[in-house]
């Protein structure tokens, strides 16, 4: 192993839940590190860049309720890295499209991720660093990750309920937390068409068939113009085909688009697609929303942040974040 890295906190994982938390701490002085497996921030608020263009395959969007989060949304749409989604999306049924309830929804700005890039600038983040190991030494957490070692004070594990599960010591208290929940996967697939679709939407909720929704990403605000099309299959049939082949999977998926289609557009031809690309989203959102009372246990250094923790959205995942960081800030060993 190399030589430890000392920080105050180490966050692992670098998507809404953990920038967030880092961002808190490092803004009331303390040194930070975050450990993210992947090459870039973002999580589930992704966007996948292709020479084909780039399609928005996780978060779609999200809205902001609590004072908090609207604060920090706000503070986004005045800096140009969020904008207010107000294209029409509609609710299918099986038999009829209808208008969804009427929500103020956000979308990055343009893509996604670009508040999280925003807040990752000011960061100290290394990147594919998958963390194997954490385990506390004394009154200090010890961390391995991409053949190097983190020593630090305190620790938020900011990933997935089993990924956190799987890092947690067995038989404490928030291993006992992570191994309550159960998550739904999502299996998300990427098309360009052809021809452009004259859809009367923007994005669609599907409650028939095996998808849950489509959406024409090139409505989106800032995003070029194209026929780039984002799909999402629903929980139990990513649960049954999780594993199965990508070529299986995006036949299926690309068949019920067409059919869907031939509802949504009668009498017009379906348009060939000259590109798709797909994704296996193995965590997308807790079975049912968990009952949790305590995630953070400041005495050991400790704090779990994720939108697992909520309601499984965007606003979760950044109120944990914050959630975490206050708890631990206290407490902070200086």
């Amino acid at each position: 192993m190399k030589p430890i890295n000392e920080f105050d906190v180490v966050v692992i994982g670098a998507g809404m839940a953990g920038i967030t938390a880092a961002a808190r701490l490092q803004a009331l002085g303390r040194k930070v590190c975050v450990l993210e497996k992947s090459y870039n921030p973002g999580g589930r608020m992704a966007t996948r860049d292709k020479p084909e263009g780039c399609w928005d395959h996780g978060a779609q969007y999200f809205t902001a309720r609590s004072p908090e989060f609207r604060a920090q949304v706000q503070r986004w749409v005045e800096q140009g890295s969020v904008a207010h989604w107000k294209s029409p999306i509609a609710v299918w049924d099986g038999e009829q499209l209808s208008a969804s309830r009427s929500r103020e929804r956000f979308v990055g700005m343009p893509r996604m991720k670009a508040p999280l890039l925003d807040m990752a600038n000011h960061l100290q983040i290394v990147y594919n660093a998958l963390v194997t190991r954490a385990f506390r030494q004394g009154d200090e957490w010890i961390i391995e990750a991409a053949g190097s070692v983190w020593c630090a004070h305190q620790l938020i594990i900011a990933l997935p309920a089993p990924q956190a599960r799987a890092l947690l010591p067995l038989g404490t208290e928030a291993y006992s937390v992570a191994a309550s929940v159960v998550m739904e996967p999502c299996l998300a697939l990427m098309v360009r068409t052809e021809q452009a679709l004259g859809l009367p939407f923007a994005a669609a909720f599907v409650n028939d068939g095996l998808l849950s929704w489509v959406a024409h990403n090139n409505r989106k605000p800032g995003r070029v113009s194209g026929n780039h099309f984002l799909l999402h299959a629903n929980p139990i049939w990513s649960a049954d085909n999780i594993d199965a082949t990508p070529a299986r999977i995006e036949t299926a998926m690309l068949q019920e688009f067409n059919r869907l289609l031939t509802h949504w557009l009668p009498g017009e031809k379906i348009p060939r697609v000259d590109a798709k690309y797909f994704h296996r989203w193995r965590y997308a959102r807790a079975l049912v929303q968990p009952s949790i009372n305590k995630a953070a246990w400041p005495e050991l250094g400790l704090a779990l942040a994720g939108d697992w923790l909520g309601d499984g959205r965007v606003e979760a995942a950044y109120c944990s974040g914050l959630a975490a960081a206050n708890a631990l800030e206290k407490t902070l060993l200086l």
